[in-house]
């Protein structure tokens, strides 16, 4: 059963997961600058099970969206990356599963993976002046072997947000993220408001406890996503965030 009555707006279209929580950099427009989250020392996992119980749960809904393994980690220093990914393809065909990443550790046997096991889209931020060796060998073998029915982004980062108020940002207020509509899910198993979100100060429900499709259906959820919709902001976050 497909579940597109459920709303506002049917159902999401995007789920973030944060398998992990370190960050190999500290970029002066990322919270991960400011604060420890990210550090390795401080290294929070999502459990397995979770990631495994969530995907089998988007199967039921035969979800047909975008599937990332991201937020403030750095998805690329999860050892369990290429096995979820695997997964990932296998109970859910007709998603997409992109991988956004810096790329300082995207290896051409990496990358060869992921493409092995289905992941058909990357979105990788160069955040140095130069580019790094690793991204260098990738972009060569890309040339040499096409795309292999994946598509790859390699772009300086230009569009900067200040996620919801820690960071100054000179932009002028952007799109919502949470009108694609968007579910984003932190390393604790906890479905938060956003990817703007940092720290996980609004939450609906936990995977641990709740299904997925339950946690969207929550009255409070919903009519949080209504207001946003018509540009009600309640929330300090939403009204000090400038969007994506």
């Amino acid at each position: 059963m497909h579940l597109l009555e459920y709303g506002p707006g049917g159902l999401f279209k995007f789920v973030s997961i944060e398998t992990i929580t370190v960050c190999n950099r500290r970029c002066a427009y990322c919270p991960n600058s400011k604060f420890d989250r990210g550090l390795a020392e401080n290294k929070k996992f999502l459990k397995t099970e979770l990631f495994y119980k969530l995907v089998d749960e988007l199967s039921e809904l035969e979800f047909s969206g975008i599937v990332s393994p991201c937020l403030y980690g750095e998805p690329l220093l999860d050892e369990r990356l290429v096995q979820f990914m695997a997964y990932t393809r296998s109970k859910l065909p007709l998603a997409k599963i992109c991988i956004f990443s810096n790329g300082d550790f995207l290896t051409v046997e990496l990358y060869k993976s992921l493409l092995a096991c289905g992941v058909n889209t990357f979105m990788i931020t160069q955040h140095s002046e130069e580019r790094s060796v690793n991204m260098g060998k990738v972009l060569e073998y890309r040339k040499i072997h096409g795309d292999e029915g994946a598509s790859l982004s390699y772009d300086r980062i230009k569009n900067i947000v200040n996620r919801g108020g820690l960071i100054d940002c000179e932009f002028k207020k952007s799109r919502c993220r949470i009108l694609l509509p968007e579910v984003a899910i932190d390393y604790n198993g906890d479905l938060i408001l956003c990817c703007q979100d940092y720290f996980s100060s609004v939450k609906f429900g936990n995977l641990e406890n709740d299904r997925l499709i339950d946690i969207w259906r929550k009255p409070n959820y919903r009519r949080l996503r209504k207001n946003i919709k018509k540009g009600v902001l309640e929330l300090e976050l939403c009204k000090k965030c400038k969007g994506s």
